[in-house]
């Protein structure tokens, strides 16, 4: 019974691998691996929501850096896990007195313009999406936001144990950009589920230039998973100058335009279709906001 239960798990996770990849060149077994099926980051998400659906199982409850292949999906599937948080005890509980405490300082420095602060909403989820130049942008669009936000950052931020926890304790949290980091997509995803305000990057990396990098879907895709909406956010001036600056002081201006409203869409085909179609949409908005 134990082998026919075993089979029944991983032919059930095959055929979802099979909906969530992008193009499977060869048919798949037990030891088929997530990256031989070109899976990404919102692809594995994708199969660890259907995961979730099917078997009740949370693949984000899991050591996720673990699961290469089929078969070992499956083991955690029949395994017990031991559910935690999905958001980390403590994030951002410090994040407004950190803002009230050291904010003047940044606003100063920054000369700091705001602009379109009224499109944010005031209850409910919301995604804030902005353009990233550099490392003040984080802090200047918390000060720029009416609410709090929880801040995906890359994972590199977090390799000193004392600055790890400061950006927690403001409201950070990490994904690894080498995996798909599933983890930190449900602590994203959970923050929206809360009714709180999430902010992204989706160029992915900061832009050495004055020029926007091509959004990635990540935005979009999580808008999408819960019908939060996108509000954009252009970030213009904290770019490193080209010539030696005359001062210290920078002139920044954070701008938000309206809020993109999306709907909440369950089909993970059709949710990947439109993400893509939102995310150009969001470029554009974005561009608009700095010009």
């Amino acid at each position: 019974m134990a082998g026919e239960d075993d089979t029944y798990v991983q032919e059930t996770l095959i055929k979802m691998c099979e909906t969530v990849a992008a193009d499977v060149q060869r048919p798949l077994d037990p030891s088929s691996t997530l990256a031989e099926l070109g899976l990404d980051s919102l692809a594995c998400a994708d199969l660890a929501l259907a995961v979730e659906d099917q078997f009740g199982v949370r693949l984000a409850d899991a050591d996720v850096t673990s699961l290469n292949t089929v078969r070992q999906i499956a083991r955690v599937v029949k395994g017990k896990i031991t559910s935690r948080s999905r958001i980390p005890p403590g994030l951002g509980r410090l994040q407004r007195p950190v803002v009230v405490l050291g904010g003047w300082a940044f606003r100063w420095q920054s000369r700091l313009e705001i602009h379109g602060a009224g499109h944010m909403p005031m209850r409910g989820p919301v995604l804030i999406a902005a353009n990233h130049r550099s490392l003040l942008d984080t802090p200047l669009v918390a000060l720029a936001c009416p609410r709090p936000i929880t801040f995906m950052a890359k994972q590199e931020l977090f390799s000193n144990r004392f600055l790890a926890r400061f950006f927690h304790e403001v409201g950070g949290f990490s994904v690894r950009r080498d995996i798909g980091d599933i983890r930190s997509i449900d602590i994203g995803l959970a923050v929206l589920e809360q009714g709180e305000v999430l902010g992204m990057y989706p160029e992915g990396k900061r832009s050495k230039t004055d020029r926007m990098l091509p959004f990635l879907d990540g935005a979009a895709w999580m808008a999408l998973c819960t019908g939060a909406p996108i509000v954009p956010c252009g970030v213009r001036g904290t770019e490193r100058p080209s010539a030696r600056p005359r001062s210290l002081r920078k002139r920044v201006r954070v701008s938000f335009g309206p809020a993109i409203a999306v709907e909440r869409v369950t089909d993970a085909a059709t949710r990947r279709r439109m993400a893509h179609r939102v995310s150009g949409a969001l470029l554009e908005s974005v561009r608009t906001l700095l010009a």
